[in-house]
């Protein structure tokens, strides 16, 4: 077994509650899809040893555990924690299975696994071209192929200090695999590349989250020696907070441990361990002396595990010497064995950073060249020995730059930010008389690699540097590097400062063939769109798109067309309709990988579908997008990406639903930058929280918007204006509202009046009307339907429509009002928008009753409340009310708001079914026949039910059941619950 159950065998006090859920967990996988159990809490509150647990039971039911850990001081290691788990039991495998893997596949697990490194010469092998992304699909290919024989528990242990490759590959296994799979995840803190994952999973219902806190009082009393008195045993406790692994340390340590002075600040500091938890380590490290402390320092700088024969070479030992102090240190437990032959393990992570940090500098210094050598000599991949040799390589130091440049190109697909860190480091290590294409060539290689890993930031650095470097007369190559530079600064946030340097590059490519002048020109026409100049977008994105037609790029074709639609937009949709078609077709034949490397397309066409109102193509285009940069460790650029979505799904008339996506959105601490994707996503839950009538969220989140507009650039202040405006008039503030919005009633901004189906327009007409200026109201009016009649957009005119209708109302014009608005609804249903639809209908109502057709009006306004409540929109929906209590007719009682999902909404129908079977009072087995479902997998339903409703029995799920019909039963008219669509 690849496992290493054996250190995290010991005893296991408390954490009730988490092992049922765990037991949950397993009894789940048996439906035969994959799960992620993701373990969170501070270093030693025991996440190693509920791991160590599941893995237990994992086996005992005849499941394929294979087990890893990441290492802090391996972070630039590709793969690390993957190779951990899966390298000695790939060895393992019959050759027969090896061999039916897809031979790309196979090649690329060779040169990861040093236990398949054999492989890579195998000339029967067809060696296939390089790809960025093959290594994930053969990994998920090997675990589907384990997985089919029986179920697979994949551990990998502080997931925090992994490298961002593997970040990647279980992003791609949680969106990607099939069969039963079971992620156990433990860490201290969610990885910022995995954060949209993990979310993703437990918004889908395949995953759990289990935050450990401290033991009780009462459960620490286990691990306590019973005969020390009770004062003692308090004061211990308290001094470790109820986390074990620091209670086991002062335990180790007494009595010393609750008075040692300090340890070095560098531990403290970097774990915020307690001062005597630190001190207690390094009493418990001081004690190991002579070849015993030599083994143990070569051991840390081999990592977390390790096996004699480095450690030999490290300390300048015989191998009886080493084996003999491998001993001592396993008797005084400040190492373990695993279940791997001749593979050992640091007790706990926390004792090898404690071993590392204390070793002399000039020794550990030693130990990473020796280390190096060690690999060198065995003939290591270079990506092995590259590790070690970024930390004891001098400068100068030839053949250490060739293997950390080797090591770079032979990582570069699979892990760029692993290779842009190897190629910074090669450059550090250059000569002092270097030339200077020399540095230029590492720093362009190493930003590139920055770039492709999504590390933007750091390129720019190298990108700046290099560009320093090349000479005035080379103008293509300076061209080529102001693209990049431009495209850094763009997908960092900040797209508004390039645009000197793009005009600068631009000129100076005058009557030169260059591949750069396409970049050069795609940048500066995205340097356009940001500053809203449309005409000048135009003038751009033409000729792009030819070349990209020219170049059959479907990728840039789908750039190049959104932005063409875009600018089109302004003077004939007809030509944006083409363009925008045109985008969508590219966009469509795009493989993952081919849409992976140019992920932001994925915005601009979503952009594009929203200003032609094609909701659910924008819906769509932004989630695929959302979906791939997740799989490829692009998570920390999709903000904008939920915003487009929200802002879809106000299209279509679904405000709750819209608000809740866009409060996720904002609800990131990625929010801290003031960039253009927090202003996207404030304006996203702004808009939202406007029609759902949260009218405190609307103004906060505008408020937001306009400050951090300000801040970064003024393109982004219009937009904001138009959501302040909004959440202004729903204050009661119609006149800041007026005023706001009347600056935008000009050219060159009118077009920010028309986004979002005339949003801006109606509230400045809503506004003027509140302030009893009809007449400006009526002018208004004919402005904006001249646009949308021009626009020809079914939501855009219907909206402009109400506007009219509203008017004629105010100004007691009656004749021709029930076209007016009968042409609104019609539009509206069109295009599939019931709210817009449903203000019409109350719009009509008000006018039926203003020409004493009370019960024709009641009829528009009742439905008009119930189409505008089920839609989320809540002022609206109580406005109608209004109307129908002016009238006297009472509204139907709301018990719940829209966005307040009901707990039994969390639930499948199958789980709804199952659970009203429950409530009724019948067994497991009666449920089985009347469903006709096993018995089995009636009770793997219970168990999700239980987890998703937090209830742990069936009385308190049949009285959950009960409360909600009661609470719906109360409601006149109401109907039985009944489950949702599927």
């Amino acid at each position: 077994m690849a496992t290493n159950l054996a250190q995290r065998r010991g005893a296991l006090v408390g954490r009730a509650r988490e092992l049922a859920k765990l037991e949950r967990v397993l009894d789940r996988l048996a439906e035969g899809r994959p799960w992620v159990v993701q373990l969170y809490g501070e270093p030693g509150i025991g996440k190693s040893r509920l791991l160590g647990e599941l893995a237990h039971r994992a086996e005992a039911r005849g499941w394929l555990v294979l087990d890893g850990r990441a290492a802090e001081f391996e972070q630039d290691v590709p793969f690390g924690a993957i190779i951990d788990a899966l390298n000695d039991y790939l060895g393992t495998l019959d050759s027969s299975f090896v061999h039916a893997l897809e031979p790309a596949a196979l090649q690329e697990l060779a040169e990861v696994f040093p236990s398949l490194s054999g492989l890579a010469h195998d000339t029967s092998i067809r060696q296939a071209p390089p790809d960025r992304y093959r290594f994930r699909y053969a990994i998920r290919a090997v675990l589907e192929q384990l997985a089919a024989r029986r179920p697979v528990l994949l551990v990998l242990d502080d997931l925090h200090w992994a490298d961002p490759a593997s970040f990647d590959l279980i992003a791609h296994l949680l969106r990607r695999f099939h069969g039963p799979l079971l992620l156990g995840l433990a860490m201290r803190q969610t990885p910022p590349r995995l954060a949209g994952s993990f979310e993703e999973a437990t918004r889908a219902g395949f995953g759990t989250r289990l935050d450990l806190g401290p033991l009780t009082l009462e459960e620490a009393q286990a691990l306590i020696d019973p005969g020390l008195d009770r004062t003692t045993r308090t004061e211990l406790y308290r001094e470790s907070g109820g986390n074990p692994f620091y209670l086991e340390q002062l335990l180790r340590n007494r009595p010393r441990g609750l008075s040692s002075a300090a340890a070095p600040e560098r531990l403290a500091e970097s774990w915020a361990l307690p001062p005597a938890i630190v001190a207690a380590i390094h009493d418990e490290l001081a004690r190991i002396k002579g070849q015993c402390r030599l083994v143990l320092d070569a051991a840390a700088i081999v990592g977390e595990s390790f096996e004699p024969e480095p450690v030999t070479a490290i300390a300048e030992l015989t191998i009886a010497a080493a084996l003999a102090a491998i001993d001592e240190l396993l008797e005084a437990d400040i190492i373990r064995a695993t279940a791997t032959p001749r593979r050992f393990r640091f007790r706990h992570p926390i004792v090898r950073r404690a071993v590392y940090d204390g070793m002399r500098p000039g020794w550990r210094l030693g130990g990473h060249a020796r280390a190096a050598a060690a690999l060198i000599a065995a003939h290591a991949p270079a990506s092995a020995c590259a590790h070690h040799i970024e930390r004891s390589a001098t400068a100068g130091d030839e053949h250490a730059i060739a293997l950390l440049i080797e090591a770079a190109r032979g990582v570069a697909l699979r892990a760029p930010l692993t290779a842009g860190g190897w190629l910074l480091a090669a450059l550090r290590l250059l000569p002092a008389d270097s030339d200077r294409e020399r540095h230029l060539g590492l720093l362009a290689e190493a930003a590139s690699a920055l770039i492709s890993g999504g590390a933007y930031d750091e390129s720019l650095a190298a990108l700046e540097e290099a560009l320093a470097l090349v000479p005035r007369d080379q103008a293509a190559r300076r061209a080529d590097m102001i693209a990049r530079l431009a495209y850094a600064k763009r997908r960092s946030g900040r797209p508004f400062d390039s645009r000197p340097l793009l005009e600068g590059a631009l000129e100076s490519l005058a009557g030169i063939e260059s591949h750069g002048s396409v970049d050069v020109r795609l940048e500066l026409a995205l340097d356009r769109f940001w500053h809203d100049e449309f005409s000048g977008l135009a003038e751009l994105t033409r000729p792009l798109l030819a070349d990209a037609r020219e170049q059959a790029d479907p990728a840039m074709i789908t750039l190049a067309g959104a932005l063409s639609s875009l600018a089109s937009a302004e003077r004939s949709m007809t030509d944006a309709a083409a363009e925008l078609a045109e985008a969508r077709g590219a966009f469509d034949t795009l493989a993952d990988e081919q849409l992976a490397e140019r992920i932001y397309v994925s915005f601009y066409l979503g952009l594009a579908d929203l200003r032609l109102e094609r909701a659910d193509d924008a819906f769509a285009h932004a989630n695929r997008g959302l979906d791939v940069a997740r799989m490829t460790g692009q998570g920390v650029t999709v903000t904008p990406w939920p915003a487009i979505s929200s802002q879809a799904l106000v299209l279509k008339g679904q405000v709750a639903a819209a608000a809740r996506l866009a409060h996720r959105a904002i609800d990131t601490p990625r929010l801290l930058a003031d960039d253009w994707r927090t202003v996207w996503a404030l304006e996203a839950d702004s808009l939202a929280a406007f029609w759902v009538g949260d009218t405190e969220r609307a103004l906060a989140s505008a408020r937001d918007m306009a400050a951090r507009s300000e801040r970064a650039h003024p393109f982004l202040s219009g937009r904001a204006a138009v959501q302040l405006a909004a959440a202004e008039y729903a204050d009661g503030n119609p006149a800041s509202a007026s005023a706001r919005l009347s600056t935008l009633d000009n050219e060159p901004t009118r077009h920010l009046l028309d986004c979002h189906a005339a949003h801006g327009w109606e509230l400045l007409i809503r506004s003027q009307l509140a302030l009893g200026e009809t007449d400006r109201a009526h002018d208004t009016v004919a402005r904006a339907w001249r646009r949308a009649e021009s626009a020809g957009l079914a939501q855009q005119m219907a909206t402009i429509l109400c506007a009219r209708g509203a008017v004629l109302l105010s100004r007691d014009e009656l004749d021709g009002l029930d076209r007016t608005l009968a042409e609104a609804v019609s539009l509206a249903d069109a295009a599939g928008n019931s709210l817009l639809s449903a203000r019409g209908h109350a719009l009509a109502g008000i006018a039926l009753s203003a020409r004493d057709l009370p019960a024709a009006g009641i009829a528009e306004l009742e439905r008009a409340e119930e189409t505008l409540f089920t839609c989320g929109a809540v002022r609206e929906a109580d406005s109608a009310a209004r109307e129908l209590r002016r009238l006297g007719r009472r509204a139907r009682r709301r018990t719940r708001r829209p966005d307040e999902r009901s707990s039994l909404e969390a639930l499948s129908p199958r789980e709804h079914e199952v659970a009203a079977q429950v409530a009724s009072g019948k067994t497991n087995r009666e449920i089985a026949a009347v469903l006709f479902l096993s018995e089995k997998t009636v009770g793997n339903h219970l168990a999700r039910i239980f987890d998703k409703l937090d209830v742990h029995s069936r009385a308190a799920l049949a009285a959950l059941i009960g409360r909600e019909a009661g609470e719906r039963a109360g409601e006149p008219g109401a109907e039985p619950p009944a489950p949702p669509a599927p």
